[in-house]
């Protein structure tokens, strides 16, 4: 005769899910992360636009609508709003937003946003923060942006 019952001394056969469901909820926040940095960095449906050198008799008369807008983002993360006179330096994204509004108010760009074209020049030591931050702002605008590289000289 035993003081501790046969059911108690016997080991119970149970599956502890704990490390599986943890597992489950790793894998869960991994995915969901993995789509939302995809949708901020890769579908943005960004088209590269590559500059050629000019031929003096070959200006369309379909382009010369259009507005162009030259932004540049240098190694440090400034900003330039570079014009055919002067660059104006732009200290923050938010202020070539705000440019962009305020030229577009004046009427200086047209009022049909599609007709103006926003390119960034991006210097290859840019880090992302600030190409995005800028990317957002002008389309917060509601302006289109390209970036544009130049064909390298061999």
């Amino acid at each position: 005769m035993s003081f501790i019952p046969e059911e108690e001394l016997k080991s119970k056969a149970t599956l502890n899910l704990a490390p599986m469901i943890d597992f489950l909820f790793l894998m869960l926040m991994f995915f969901a992360t993995l789509a939302v940095t995809r949708i901020t960095t890769k579908d943005t449906n960004i088209e590269l636009v590559e500059i050629k050198p000019e031929n003096k008799g070959s200006a369309s008369a379909q382009n010369s609508d259009l507005k162009i807008v030259n932004i540049t983002i240098d190694g440090e993360g400034h900003y330039k709003w570079v014009t055919e006179l002067h660059d104006y330096p732009m200290a923050t994204a938010e202020e070539l937003q705000l440019e962009l509004e305020k030229q577009y108010n004046k009427g200086i760009l047209p009022q049909d946003k599609s007709k103006t074209q926003v390119l960034f020049k991006i210097d290859k030591k840019a880090q992302w923060e600030p190409i995005l931050q800028a990317l957002f702002a002008v389309r917060d605008a509601g302006y289109d942006v390209r970036p544009v590289y130049e064909p390298q000289q061999d």
